[in-house]
């Protein structure tokens, strides 16, 4: 989840899983001990997160807090539900094409970005062309946009998106945040200033840039001109608390003690083996929701040996017990993965559970059969004297301490197969030039998100990470890209379905992965914070949440 923070955070395993889940966007997170009454305008709800965006802009960077944060500021063309269906939001109806490569959009005429400049057709035209300009470096909004080749004024609230073949996520990559509105004044004028988060974040949402003190806390206040949130959000005017305090603290302790405390209304991301303590804390409620999306995975690079082997990515497979470690760091609360979508994720194909599994047995049987026979003096198996050694490269600024510990667990079940896994610490600026050239063994990060698209983003051979895409395995599979462009081009739900199937089921039937764990996004609620929903990507609204008297 993610978060993908310019691929570095999710390379090194930082990106928090956060996509649809089963509850809905209006589903409040979990009882609010104290609700009596209708919503309450006024006061200050306090947030507290555990990562702070690097980058503001949603157009440029791909990290998962960037979406949470900016989706406050910036608002969409449409809203995904949780069954995977799409309501109006700043477009009240829209049509498709009928060969699939032009999506006509109708949009709202009451619509104002904060800087007072109205949003209206050029706006779309002005922010989608700047998504895909050279100069804005787009890390992942450019991929997401798909085939986008023109955006054309029909006339001021009308416009037509046209691609250069069928994209059948495009309604879901105009949902999302990476995709969302910034005014165009502040495109012409401060573009060089969108990534800093400040004045120059300027969108239609419901909240608006205030300060920003890095390393601390970030501040937005109230839009009390907005009208516009899509019907699901239950509120339908402005954002009921005066301010959003967004404080980082990345430490678990810190967090767990800021929403104990009372210092923080809602806290993100609470530790796995505290849940359970928690939930008998007064005044405090608890919500976990499964994270869809891509699952926290061991990306094995097929481009370089052994993992240019068949036989040496299932050996690794089979020797590591998923569900023993899953158990053992997450205290019960996460499930072990059995392929690379989470099951919350629409698409998910329960044909990959049981498809494979830790066997010792097997894993040594097929590094005998590759030739890795010997024993040095520390126990690793050799071959022509050669110790069968790989490295995971990783971030650890940005490596979470319970996905360090997995990581830890991992390389001592490679070892009692007879695999050194070396832990290779990279800092952040070194990090993405040795994986965009592939010179790595492994990468282990998740990505969040709510389409099975994804695996296009992850599997496709031209998902290349030094093009901005996400493919940590460096696969070059003729049979996954053309389903991957089958189901892209795909009109029916059914047809997509089965095409997706087909690419997870490959993917654990060739080891281009190791799926870990299905995570679990776990808030704490204080009794004071009421109506904190979830959007279709499971992340944290505040639009219509309200809080108790106070500050």
């Amino acid at each position: 989840m993610p978060t993908r923070r310019s691929f570095l955070l999710l390379s090194a395993g930082a990106l928090t899983a956060a996509g649809l889940t089963a509850c809905s966007p209006g589903a409040a997170a979990g009882p609010s001990p104290g609700a009596d009454g209708p919503p309450r305008d006024g006061g200050t709800l306090t947030f507290a997160t555990d990562v702070e965006p690097d980058n503001f802009d949603p157009h440029v960077s791909p990290a998962d807090i960037v979406g949470v944060l900016m989706r406050n500021v910036f608002d969409s063309l449409v809203a995904q539900r949780p069954d995977g269906t799409f309501e109006p939001w700043l477009a009240r109806e829209w049509k498709v094409s009928d060969d699939g490569r032009a999506y006509t959009f109708r949009l709202r005429d009451d619509v104002g970005f904060t800087d007072g400049t109205p949003f209206d057709a050029a706006a779309v035209r002005a922010n989608f062309d700047h998504i895909v300009a050279p100069a804005t470096k787009s890390q992942y909004a450019a991929t997401l946009i798909g085939p986008y080749e023109r955006t054309e004024v029909v006339d001021r609230h009308t416009v037509t998106v046209r691609l250069k073949r069928p994209y059948a996520s495009f309604l879901h990559a105009v949902s999302t945040t990476y995709l969302g509105f910034h005014s165009p004044k502040t495109l012409r004028e401060r573009t060089d200033e969108l990534a800093a988060g400040g004045s120059a974040s300027v969108g239609t949402g419901p909240f608006t840039f205030v300060s920003r003190v890095k390393g601390q806390q970030l501040v937005l206040a109230r839009n009390a001109s907005y009208a516009w949130p899509p019907a699901s959000a239950g509120n339908d005017g402005p954002a009921h608390v005066e301010r959003l305090v967004v404080s980082f603290l990345p430490e678990n302790a810190t967090r767990v003690g800021a929403v104990t405390s009372g210092q923080a209304d809602v806290a993100d991301f609470l530790p796995a083996n505290r849940v359970a303590s928690l939930k008998s804390q007064p005044g405090l409620s608890i919500s976990g929701h499964d994270s869809p999306g891509i699952v926290y995975s061991y990306f094995l690079n097929t481009e370089r040996a052994p993992f240019d082997q068949l036989d040496a990515r299932l050996a690794v497979l089979h020797a590591v017990d998923t569900a023993a470690i899953t158990k053992a760091v997450f205290a019960g609360q996460y499930r072990r993965a059995w392929g690379p979508l989470s099951p919350s994720t629409p698409g998910y194909a329960p044909a990959v559970e049981h498809s494979w599994g830790h066997d010792p047995a097997r894993a040594g049987a097929l590094l005998d059969g590759l030739g890795w026979t010997g024993r040095d003096s520390e126990g690793y198996r050799t071959r022509n004297g050669e110790r069968f050694r790989l490295t995971l490269l990783y971030v650890p600024a940005y490596t979470k301490a319970e996905r360090r510990t997995f990581d830890t667990a991992v390389q001592a079940e490679l070892k009692r197969a007879g695999i050194e896994l070396v832990l290779e610490p990279l800092d952040a600026g070194s990090y993405t030039p040795v994986r965009d050239r592939g010179d790595y063994d492994i990468i282990a990060f998740a990505w969040g998100g709510s389409d099975p698209d994804l695996l296009r983003t992850v599997f496709h051979s031209r998902s290349r990470l030094a093009d901005g895409g996400a493919n940590g395995s460096r696969v070059d599979d003729p049979r996954i890209d053309g389903w991957l462009d089958a189901a892209t081009a795909a009109t029916s739900a059914k047809e997509r379905e089965a095409l997706y199937a087909k690419v997870q089921q490959r993917v654990m039937a060739q080891g281009y992965a190791l799926p870990a764990f299905v995570g679990t996004r776990q808030l704490g609620v204080r009794g004071r914070a009421h109506g904190v929903t979830f959007d279709a990507s499971a992340w944290p609204l505040f639009q219509g949440a309200w809080v108790d008297g106070g500050r």
